[in-house]
């Protein structure tokens, strides 16, 4: 329009801009404008001549044209859907012997344009009309009087346009749609409208110079959407198809084959799995037009064989998708879209192109191992596997302990996944990952047997890839996905914790609902299925050299392990931690235990539970209290508490450690965390013999601290807070105390991860105490569930919706895209804090007088799903843990 406008504005006259011009001007001689109609570019424009001499230009579109002459310049007679006797008409709902003779069910409707209805409106009678019972029996008679059957819907629609401008002499256009509601299977009906004029007329607007192919209310079942639950489940979406096609003549023509276009669109939408409705319509006119793309005929392959389309036929297309099931109070939400064959040539979105090779690609890799010290073997694997120059780790998994698959009579296997970043092809990985296993020690066994490692590439972007079908033969079979991952829960769990919302590129489902239907399946099988049981390993990656590092050989499993396993089965018990503190001025333990004597004098009341291994049944009788680790701290951490420096923090901790591992009492096996936020403590304390990092700070404080937990590859308790204890407890501003916490710990895990912190060797604490009010302190306890659920609850300030993470064939955009805390295991601190005295209405209390309370807290805690509780008074622990887990854990 812009370009017809400018050019004929520029000229200041119209004649001689337009070689072949169509006019005839009407001189008004009230207004002195006169009008043009004229043809500029095979485009007519109108154009007024105003006084003066200036001309205005207006080009209308084909459509609009279209509507404007038929709203303002032509009245109607309309018969809709006139039931014929059924007749013989081409094929029907299915492509049986003879089915073009058969009778099938058929409507007409047909729109005569007339301009004498204003006469006949105020005469009140019909000489200036058409009769519409006469209309009617003349369409009834094109039927009946047909010897022969009709060929196709174009055929009938021809002969009715026909006996209509013999009947009526004053109708000079008509538009006629035949209608075959028995045509199609899972569609409404197939349709074919044209629009004649009299004598063969060539008619005005293109729209109406093209026949149009219609395909009404198609319903198929869909992936559509970008809601978790429409991930999960195909729903049903209503498409309505109209094709322009070029004009059908009697003699030469081929009917067009509707059914090879709906087989085609129909296989198109069944494998499809958009997020969007406007990606799947464009997806469909495109396919529409793939099959007319062609000079000549093009035939293609359908379910009953080869079909033929009639080469670029389809001139252009309108889709309409609706989908029913999307809103509970309104039919359907739909998009609608309009294209031609140019836009998909044009379009570089579109358009076919070749995909230049990335230069990084994100893949997803699975782990296990049944042989030796598990944990260590998938840790020196994962190790060998980013030595690599090409490869960086970029986020793991949980680790689970699963009973053995296929070949039952083995040892139980760890399992977990990671995700990596790298350069290299799938086969270079694939070679690469097999290096790896035999470095570590995989030696060769009978197919899904004991294996040292085992490293699996499950995806490699969003490729789909099958060795065996290439022409040039490859070193090592490979298929992406891995082609028995959706029946494997050791997997698709701990996929599920780090890329729930990726989309499997041939199954069109993401990983939270691949996993969710296993679940249902084995719930629903008679056949016992392997449980997972998330667990947390406690080793270093330089462990004593009295522990050689030799890989065990599967036949010497039973016998010996290169280093024995220390771990912990997340949710079969509460774990206890004891607090130990060295320091003179700890809130309600200072002094008590400042000196190694007086330290290991408490200790020795208490035994260690054993960390080799699954822990004993809560039903096992024991007659004295028993803690799980020891946190020994050397730094108060209490409001106005004075600050020590890093020598005296070492000075009052390491000897306390080293006192416990040389002890000859059973406690000497015992976990010790070391309580502190400092990397060089950190550091001492592991040399020593600790074998976990107790950071107040969430690594954070002290830059060197997450340098020494990544090289020691061993478990940090992160807790969260803002400085000091005392200060800072506003939490309006961002949502609420559960808000502010998930959010601000959230990012210190986070960071934490992305520096190469395994996930599972995060335990997550909410810091009670710690820059919290007392009702702020009350709140994370009694909501403690959401503290590390994967999206906030409905009763958080925050928008549920805003957390879901949205369906994605990309796998690069689900690195770190689970929130942090997610699935974490968690801590509770709640032991003689200072919040439970002001609870109870006791200011100024003796700490140690809180201990009932801390009981109530911590009992509260473990309901709401706390896996460690942090104590100073072991026995009262011990007791009320046993019956917490009596009531709720399994």
């Amino acid at each position: 329009m812009g370009k017809v406008h400018g050019s004929l504005a520029r000229a200041g006259k119209v004649k001689s801009q337009t070689p072949k011009v169509e006019a005839q001007e009407k001189a008004k001689k009230k207004t002195g404008r006169a009008y043009m109609r004229i043809l500029y570019n095979r485009r007519f424009v109108n154009v007024t001549t105003l006084p003066g001499g200036k001309r205005r230009i207006h080009a209308h579109s084909a459509k609009s044209r279209m509507t404007e002459a038929r709203a303002k310049s032509k009245d109607w007679i309309i018969i809709n859907s006139l039931s014929l006797t059924p007749t013989p008409l081409g094929s029907s709902l299915w492509d049986r012997p003879s089915v073009s003779s058969r009778p099938q069910p058929v409507t007409v409707s047909v729109a005569v344009p007339l301009a004498s209805i204003r006469l006949a409106g105020a005469s009140d009678g019909l000489a200036n009309s058409v009769n519409y019972g006469t209309l009617a029996k003349t369409i009834e008679r094109v039927v009946a009087n047909r010897k022969e059957p009709f060929s196709c819907m174009e055929a009938m629609a021809e002969d009715v346009a026909a006996a209509t401008f013999e009947e009526f002499s004053g109708v000079h256009e008509i538009q006629v749609v035949v209608a075959k509601p028995r045509a199609l299977l899972h569609a409404k009906e197939a349709a074919v409208r044209i629009t004649r004029k009299r004598g063969g007329d060539v008619v005005e607007h293109a729209e109406d110079r093209w026949d149009q192919i219609l395909i009404r209310d198609l319903e198929l079942s869909a992936i559509i959407g970008l809601n978790p639950w429409e991930r999960e489940a195909k729903q049903v979406v209503r498409i309505n198809l109209e094709m322009d096609v070029l004009t059908w003549k009697p003699s030469g023509s081929i009917p067009f084959d509707y059914k090879a276009v709906v087989w085609r669109v129909s296989k198109t939408v069944l494998d499809s799995s958009f997020l969007t409705v406007e990606a799947l319509v464009t997806e469909i006119a495109r396919v529409t037009f793939d099959m007319s793309s062609s000079a000549s005929p093009h035939s293609i392959t359908t379910a009953k064989g080869s079909s033929t389309v009639s080469g670029a036929s389809i001139q252009r297309v309108t889709v309409r998708l609706g989908k029913p099931s999307a809103l509970m109070f309104a039919e359907s939400p739909e998009v609608q879209i309009t294209r031609t064959p140019e836009d998909f040539q044009t379009s570089p979105l579109l358009a076919p192109t070749t995909k230049p090779k990335l230069l990084q690609h994100t893949v997803a890799i699975s782990f296990g191992s049944n042989v030796g010290n598990r944990f260590m073997n998938i840790e020196r694997a994962l190790q060998s596997l980013e030595a690599h120059d090409a490869v960086k780790m970029v986020d793991t998994s949980f680790l689970y302990e699963s009973d053995a698959m296929y070949v039952e009579d083995q040892r139980t296997f760890v399992n977990g996944a990671c995700l990596i970043t790298t350069s290299l092809g799938p086969q270079e990985l694939l070679e690469h990952l097999k290096r790896v296993e035999v470095e570590v020690g995989r030696v060769p066994t009978f197919r899904n047997g004991p294996r040292v490692v085992d490293l699996d590439l499950i995806f490699y972007d969003d490729l789909v890839y099958d060795s065996r079908r290439e022409e040039t033969k490859t070193p090592m079979e490979l298929m992406i996905p891995h082609v028995s991952m959706q029946e494997r829960q050791f997997v698709l769990k701990p996929l599920n914790d780090i890329i729930p919302q990726f989309v499997h590129p041939s199954l069109n489902l993401t990983v939270s609902a691949l996993y969710k239907d296993l679940l249902r399946q084995t719930a629903q099988s008679t056949t016992p299925s392997p449980s997972l049981r998330n667990v947390i390993p406690f080793h270093r990656r330089d462990p004593p050299p009295s522990f050689p590092m030799t890989p065990t050989e599967p036949e010497q499993e039973e016998s010996q392990e290169a280093v024995p396993e220390r771990y912990w089965t997340w949710g079969s018990k509460t774990h206890i931690m004891a607090i130990v503190n060295t320091t003179p001025d700890s809130f309600s333990d200072g002094g008590d235990h400042a000196t190694v004597a007086r330290a290991m004098e408490f200790i020795d009341t208490f035994s260690i539970a054993s960390t080799i291994g699954p822990p004993p049944s809560t039903s096992t009788p024991t007659t004295a209290s028993r803690v799980d680790m020891i946190d020994v701290g050397g730094y108060s951490t209490r409001p106005g508490a004075a600050a020590i420096s890093v020598e005296e923090e070492i000075a009052r901790t390491v000897p306390l450690i080293k006192a416990i591992r040389a002890s000859s009492s059973s406690n000497s096996n015992s976990l010790i965390s070391i309580d502190t936020f400092r990397g060089r403590v950190a550091s001492a304390a592991m040399r020593a013999g600790a074998d976990v990092v107790n950071d107040v700070y969430g690594l954070t404080k002290d830059a060197d601290v997450l340098k020494v937990v990544n090289e020691a590859g061993c478990p940090v308790i992160m807790m969260h807070s803002r400085g000091d204890a005392g200060k800072d407890k506003g939490y309006e501003e961002v949502g609420g105390v559960m808000d502010g916490v998930r959010a601000e710990l959230g990012a210190k895990v986070k960071r934490a991860l992305e520096a190469g912190l395994r996930r599972w060797n995060v335990i997550v604490d909410p810091g009670l105490g710690f820059s919290k009010s007392v009702e702020d302190n009350v709140i994370m306890v009694r909501r403690l569930d959401e503290f590390t659920a994967s999206q906030p609850s409905s009763s958080s300030s925050s928008s549920s919706s805003s957390s879901l993470a949205s369906p994605t064939r990309s796998l690069e955009t689900c690195v770190m895209s689970v929130h942090p805390l997610a699935g974490m295991p968690v801590l509770i601190g709640a032991s003689r804090k200072s919040f439970l005295g002001k609870v109870m209405g006791v200011e100024g209390d003796d700490a140690k007088g809180r201990v009932a309370a801390t009981v109530a807290a911590h009992v509260a805690a473990i309901q709401r799903g706390a896996d460690v509780i942090r104590v100073h008074d072991v026995r009262e622990a011990w007791d009320s843990v046993k019956v917490a887990d009596a009531l709720w854990r399994k």
